[in-house]
């Protein structure tokens, strides 16, 4: 059974919000994601998880944003 990488866990950022529907967990666009290698390569593969460059950031075009 693989561990969880935590020490990694910094570095592998949910690129945009999602749930996953097989656990009900879900996850905000730039926070950490925390999951089993398996699942983690899974989320990396659907395109979910990447670096922090790879993470969506408010721009000030969005609605209710102060520009």
């Amino acid at each position: 059974m693989a561990a969880k990488t935590t020490a990694a866990t910094k570095n592998n950022l949910a690129t945009r919000f999602f749930k996953d529907a097989g656990t009900g967990k879900s996850f905000k666009a730039g926070e950490p994601v925390d999951v089993d290698d398996g699942t983690l390569a899974n989320y990396e593969a659907a395109g979910l998880v990447g670096s922090a460059s790879d993470a969506q950031q408010p721009t000030g075009d969005a609605p209710g944003a102060d520009a």
